[in-house]
C-alpha cells in the first residue's frame, strides 16, 4: 500500500487514465500563458523501461531541505510535464494526491529546483535505474526524495512523457 510517483505513458494520458481527465484543462492553463498545448508523450519515443517509486519514507528533513532552497513547488505539484513555463499550474481536479485539484511544475523546473539539493548532500551523479530501484537502495529519507525528484524530472525531459502519482 502507498502512494506510487510513475511515468504516464502515451495510452494512459491519451485514454486520460491516471489523470482524471486533466489533458482539456491543462492545455487551457498552458493556452492561458501563451504556451503550445502539450501534446502528450509519443508512442515512438515511449521508454522500454518504465519508472515507478514508492513514496513512503519520512518526508521531514526533504520538508525543511526544500524550504531552505525555496523549493516548496516541489512539494505542491502531483503532476509534472515535460513543459517550461514558471510556477505552479492549478487545476480545478483532483488525483490521487488531493481530491480537489491537481498542482502541476514543469519537470524542467524540478530539475532545477532539485539540482542544488543534490549538490548540497553530494547525491551521486549516477544511480540505480528501473522500477523501485531507489526505494530499495537509498535508506536516507532526505537522498530517497532528492534521488526520486531528480530522476522523475530526468525520465519526464528524456522521454517526453509527463510523471503522476497513482
Amino acid at each position: 500500500m502507498g502512494i506510487y510517483l510513475v511515468d504516464i505513458g502515451p495510452d494512459s494520458w491519451a485514454k486520460d487514465e491516471i489523470t482524471f481527465g486533466i489533458r482539456s484543462l491543462l492545455d487551457r492553463a498552458l493556452g492561458e500563458r501563451g504556451l503550445e498545448p502539450y501534446p502528450g508523450p509519443d508512442h515512438e519515443s515511449a521508454p522500454a523501461e518504465s519508472f515507478e517509486e514508492k513514496i513512503a519514507p519520512d518526508l521531514d528533513g526533504f520538508t525543511e531541505l526544500c524550504a531552505e532552497h525555496g523549493a516548496d513547488e516541489v512539494l505542491d505539484a502531483a503532476l509534472f510535464v515535460p513543459v517550461l513555463f514558471d510556477g505552479v499550474i492549478t487545476l480545478p481536479v483532483g488525483n490521487a494526491y488531493d481530491e480537489e485539484s491537481t498542482r502541476v511544475l514543469s519537470s524542467q523546473r524540478l530539475r532545477d529546483l532539485v539540482a542544488p539539493m543534490a549538490y548540497q548532500i553530494g547525491l551521486p551523479v549516477e544511480l540505480a535505474r528501473g522500477p523501485l530501484a531507489l526505494s530499495t537502495s537509498i535508506e536516507d529519507p532526505v537522498a530517497f526524495y532528492v534521488a526520486v525528484y531528480r530522476q522523475a524530472a530526468e525520465f519526464s525531459l528524456r522521454h517526453g512523457c509527463p510523471m503522476g502519482y497513482i
